[in-house]
């Protein structure tokens, strides 16, 4: 008989999915099978849900209301589906490695044309700013320097991230990104307002309006993703779904909480075991969870709390204002 790995052994050699034996009892799982539509059946729902919603002007009736509700079931079942596929082997559907690697490179390389052009287009408006003095074209000089800051500001939060110092940033620079987007957002905002003194008569048109209103959206969507916002219920949904698949021993789920913490999401779950389980096999549980949710691209970190009841109060009381 093999002799049971060390207790120190290198995490190469540890198990991200808990073995089970071949022909292993299942029923204990969540199961959707016989929820299941056929791919041609879902495409129909999504188009019909579609249609009746252009042919209603986005005013949404008995009809529109049901529609909506199955394009909903829909998508549950395609999460489901993820996260089932996620149990059984190991990783994210999706692209591979080399196609990744593939799309950033050619996103890097259009970011640099894109720099270059830009350079070219701001020396040129700076010319004919100079020669006419027309404040419609320091206007669009102005929109082309901040072209050319947005690029800056792109280059310098994706060199941020690509160089990671684990002894003064512990957790990673993720959160570089939307700083930076919000940063920039500021600036544009300024911007605007400096249009709004200067010249009324362009605060009365389109480009005006919509730039202060679309950069103040952005603005606030930065700050929701800063402060902690709860995720939605359909990705906690998710959330649940797979954390009760991961073992038979789960008897109860206490708590599935995500919540916005920069570009990326913290989770906590906690999870209920037998009181008379060895501390060996509750920890190896508790640890291939954790390690099963941080595969998901949108979670930064996960943290499992294991416990054996789940009556008691909340482990974490909320701050007071």
């Amino acid at each position: 008989m093999a002799e049971p790995l060390a207790p120190d052994r290198c995490d190469a050699e540890r198990l991200l999915f808990l073995p089970q034996p071949d022909g292993a009892d299942r029923s204990w799982r969540l199961n959707f099978d016989g929820f299941q539509l056929s791919p041609e059946r879902a495409e129909g729902r999504r188009k019909r849900a579609r249609g009746l919603h252009d042919c209603c002007l986005g005013v949404l009736g008995p009809e529109d209301n049901v529609a909506e509700y199955y394009q909903q079931q829909v998508e549950m079942l395609e999460g489901f589906n993820e996260m089932d596929a996620l149990a059984e082997r190991g990783f994210v559907p999706g692209m591979s490695k080399e196609e990744r690697e593939k799309l950033a490179n050619s996103e890097t390389f259009a970011i640099r044309i894109s720099n270059v052009a830009n350079m070219f287009l701001f020396a040129a408006k700076v010319y004919a700013s100079i020669r006419s003095g027309s404040l419609a074209i320091i206007a669009s000089t102005l929109d082309s320097l901040l072209d050319l800051l947005s690029g800056f500001i792109l280059w310098f939060t994706a060199f941020s991230m690509q160089t990671p110092n684990p002894y003064r940033y512990p957790i990673g620079k993720r959160r570089m990104q939307p700083l930076g987007i919000l940063v920039f957002a500021s600036v544009m905002a300024t911007l605007g307002l400096q249009i709004i003194l200067e010249s009324v008569r362009q605060l009365l048109s389109d480009l005006a309006l919509y730039t202060i209103r679309t950069w103040s959206m952005t603005v606030l969507e930065n700050v929701n993703s800063l402060v902690g916002r709860a995720a939605a219920p359909e990705f906690l949904q998710k959330l649940t779904y797979l954390c009760w698949n991961h073992h038979k021993a789960i008897k109860n789920i206490d708590t599935v909480r995500a919540y916005t913490f920069g570009s990326h999401y913290f989770v906590e779950v906690d999870i209920v075991l037998p009181a008379n389980m060895p501390l060996q096999e509750s920890h190896d549980i508790g640890e291939s969870l954790q390690e099963k949710l941080e595969l998901l691209p949108e979670i930064e970190r996960a943290f499992v709390h294991l416990d054996y009841e789940y009556s008691h109060k909340p482990e974490h009381a909320q701050a007071h204002s």
